[in-house]
């Protein structure tokens, strides 16, 4: 499950990082900033998840 996650986490980002490049901003440094900033996401999901089933 927590690979489901992240992936998940990971494919959004990098949605949402190449829709700001219709802003004009750069499409590979958004895409990058995507990625990195779902990866987080995704592993913040992954912690709480976690901790709700240990207690």
């Amino acid at each position: 499950m927590k690979s489901e996650v992240l992936f998940r986490a990971v494919i959004l980002g990098a949605s949402i990082g190449l829709i700001a490049s219709w802003f004009g901003l750069d499409p590979a440094r958004s895409l990058a900033l995507g990625v990195f900033s779902g990866f987080f996401a995704g592993l913040t999901r992954v912690f709480i998840l976690k901790n709700k089933k240990d207690k």
